[in-house]
């Protein structure tokens, strides 16, 4: 039956309510394929009415068991209906309170950026090198610049209490910074004895992020913070780069975990604040800027690579990554209304009771 019929039996239904005629109400809703007809029944927004005028009919029918097959039924295609419907009867209401119409949990895909800001432990060099003078006699260190990275991944949330989530993630994280620094051979700073080297290191992670976040909603609107840790496991790690000056060199795509230079896994701490966003009960999108703390030196065996330690003539600081990310994604409320245990029913209602 085309929407159109289904509308105005939904309208006629509505009247036979006014009317006092609950008898005729089910058996016009029940007419032809409205209800159960997929694109050919009833809308969404029909379906609800029309399941909402079910539960109505068989709760002054007295008929407890269809009512509450239609009250699921209408959780079913509107979950949260129980909070959104002010013109809802006390009696209807109080069917809706013995069953769970929260999410039980959300999925949500996400997409962003990051920066790598390398921090050194402790600073190594070549045997026999040194670290490089200014004019002045000063020592120039070496300096650590971020390139930007990619993010993307899965986002698992589960309400634990009210306003707290825990939050589960699997992150592919992608990283990338340069290291450069002058080195003299031996001595003191001569253009003959010196050379100025430039080294790329690219990472990919994929991580797997914990958190718990807590929600301040405002409407549709929901600021949140989020605080936790990440264990991480290395996908690949390369470097390339040059050194110009006394004898150049080049390197092209040093394979640093095949060669053992670098931990396979890693972890970190983290915090964040973020905006989701409704624009749809069951949907909504998220802003969320977070900055991770690296609690571990990531290399491994700085001497592994002849290529690198006595060609290029550089040797790995003990470093770890602190990472500024900003992150923008989507999240999917799923639901499986459920009728409350009595026990359950009974702590439910206490809770309400002391809002």
């Amino acid at each position: 039956m085309a929407q159109g019929g289904c509308t105005q039996k939904l309208s006629e239904a509505e009247d036979l309510y006014e009317s006092g005629r609950l008898y005729e109400v089910t058996k016009k809703l029940n007419e032809g394929n409205c209800l159960h007809g997929g694109k050919e029944g009833f809308t969404k927004e029909e379906r609800t009415r029309a399941y909402r005028l079910l539960a109505l009919v068989y709760i002054f029918m007295d008929n407890e068991p269809e009512a509450e097959d239609a009250v699921v039924n209408l959780l079913l295609v509107d979950p949260e209906h129980p909070g959104n419907d002010p013109n809802d009867p006390a009696e209807l209401k109080y069917l809706f309170a013995k069953y769970r119409s929260k999410p039980i949990f959300r999925l949500g895909i996400l997409a962003g950026g990051n920066f790598s800001n390398v921090k050194s432990l402790a600073t190594y060099m070549p045997s026999s090198m040194n670290p490089g003078f200014d004019s002045t006699g000063t020592v120039i260190s070496k300096s650590f610049d971020s390139d930007l990275g990619f993010r993307a991944g899965l986002s698992f949330e589960y309400m634990v209490v009210k306003n707290l989530e825990l939050v589960v993630r699997l992150i592919y994280s992608a990283h990338s910074f340069d290291v450069d620094y002058n080195v003299i051979s031996n001595g003191t700073y001569e253009p003959t004895n010196s050379f100025f080297l430039v080294m790329k290191e690219k990472q990919n992670w994929l991580k797997t992020p914990v958190a718990l976040r807590y929600n301040i909603p405002l409407g549709g609107v929901t600021p949140y913070v989020t605080l936790g840790a990440s264990y991480d496991f290395l996908l690949s790690a390369n470097m390339s780069g040059n050194r110009a000056g006394l004898g150049t060199k080049f390197l092209t795509g040093l394979d640093l975990k095949a060669n053992n230079m670098r931990y396979t896994s890693n972890w970190s701490y983290m915090g964040g604040l973020g905006v989701k966003i409704d624009f749809k009960r069951t949907d909504s999108f998220f802003v969320e800027g977070s900055y991770s703390v690296g609690a571990k030196n990531f290399v491994k065996n700085r001497y592994g690579s002849e290529e690198l330690n006595f060609d290029v003539s550089h040797t790995d600081d003990d470093k770890v990554i602190n990472s500024m990310a900003i992150s923008a994604g989507y999240i999917h409320s799923f639901y499986n209304p459920k009728k409350y245990s009595d026990k359950k029913l009974q702590k439910v209602n206490r809770k309400r009771k002391e809002r």
